[in-house]
C-alpha cells in the first residue's frame, strides 16, 4: 500500500485494481489542484509483497504520465520515496550456499524507479543503505527521540536496556547513551542456520534485582527471538519485560508474545497499522 502527499502533506486518492489475469493497476483521482503548487511529491510505501512494490512502481509512473501529458505549463515536482519497512532487509547475507542475495535484487529493482531521494526506516543492517540509491536513513534512535511516550517510559522507571543479539549491541549503546545509562546487557542467541530455529539462549546478567528490562530492536516477525530471551529473563529476578521494535510484524498474533513473558510492546505501524490497545504506536506518518 502507498500513500501519496503532496507538498501540504495532502493525500492523492487512487484506486487499485487487478487485470484479470492478476496484474496489478492503479487510476489516480485527478484533481488539478492537488498539483498545482506541488514542488514535491511523497510516495509513502508499505511494501509487504511483490504487489506491493509493483502498486509503488505504477504510481510513480501515473504521476510522471499525468504531469508530462497534462501540466506542460507547470515544473514537474519531484518524487520522493519513503519506504516504511525495506523489504528483504534481513536477508543480507547468502547463509548457505545456492541462495540469493536478496536485498540486492530488491534495491536493484527499487533503483530502476529512479526516484529524487528514498528515506528507509530503521534498515536492520548497513548492506541496504549501501545498496539503495540517494538514500537517507531514519534509525531506530531517530524514533526513539520522536516517541515521547516511551521516552516517558524510560525516564520515569527502574529498568535497564539489553541487546538481543550481538547485531543488535551498537545500537543498543546509542540508546543506553542516549538516556545517560552507564551500560546495557548483552545477549546471545545460537540459530541452526539450516533452519533458523533458535538453539540456544544466552543472558550475560546473573540477576536484574527487579529491574525491568528494555529490549529495542529492528524488527518483530513471529517474536521468538523474545520469548526465548523472556524464558531466560524470568529466571533471573527480572521485572517486566518491555519490547520496543521498529518494525512490528507480529504474524504469529500479539498474544503469541503477552501469553509468554512480554509485558509492554511499543512499535511503529511501518509494516501494519496496529489498533490492539496494549501496543503503544508511533505513527510514521508523523515523523516523515
Amino acid at each position: 500500500m502507498t500513500k501519496i502527499l503532496n507538498t501540504s502533506k495532502q493525500e492523492i486518492a487512487y484506486t487499485k485494481f487487478k487485470f484479470p489475469s492478476g496484474e496489478v493497476g492503479i487510476k489516480l483521482a485527478i484533481n488539478r489542484g492537488w498539483f498545482i503548487g506541488s514542488y514535491k511529491i511523497i510516495l509513502l510505501a508499505r511494501i509487504n509483497s511483490s504487489d506491493d512494490f509493483f502498486e509503488l512502481a505504477m504510481i510513480k509512473n501515473a504521476l510522471e504520465t499525468e504531469y508530462n501529458t497534462n501540466y506542460g505549463d507547470m515544473i514537474a515536482p519531484d518524487i520522493h520515496c519513503v519506504l516504511a519497512k525495506v523489504p528483504y532487509a534481513q536477508q543480507d547475507r547468502v547463509c548457505v550456499r545456492g541462495e540469493s542475495l536478496s536485498i540486492e535484487v530488491f534495491a536493484n529493482l527499487l533503483n530502476s524507479l529512479n526516484f529524487k531521494t528514498v528515506t528507509i526506516i530503521d534498515p536492520h543492517s548497513d548492506v541496504a543503505p549501501a545498496l539503495i540509491k540517494n538514500r537517507s536513513v531514519i534509525t531506530q534512535f531517530d524514533l526513539i527521540n520522536k516517541d515521547r511516550e516511551f521516552i516517558n517510559r524510560v525516564t520515569l522507571g527502574n529498568n535497564v536496556f539489553l541487546a538481543p543479539d550481538a547485531g543488535s549491541n551498537k545500537k543498543t549503546a546509542e540508546i543506553a547513551k542516549y538516556f545517560n545509562r552507564d551500560g546495557f546487557i548483552r545477549a546471545d542467541k545460537l540459530r541452526n542456520l539450516q533452519t533458523g530455529e533458535i538453539i540456544e539462549t544466552i543472558v550475560y546478567c546473573d540477576d536484574f534485582k527487579g529491574q525491568d528490562v528494555i529490549v529495542c530492536d529492528d524488527i518483530c516477525l513471529g517474536g521468538k527471538t523474545y520469548i526465548e530471551l523472556a524464558k531466560v529473563l524470568k529466571t533471573r529476578n527480572c521485572g517486566k519485560i518491555v519490547l520496543r521494535v521498529s518494525h512490528g510484524v507480529f504474524n504469529k498474533g500479539l498474544d503469541e508474545l503477552f501469553n509468554n513473558g512480554i509485558d509492554e510492546i511499543f512499535a511503529t505501524n511501518s509494516y501494519q497499522e496496529i489498533t490492539d490497545p496494549r501496543v503503544k504506536v508511533l505513527k510514521i506518518e508523523n515523523i516523515i
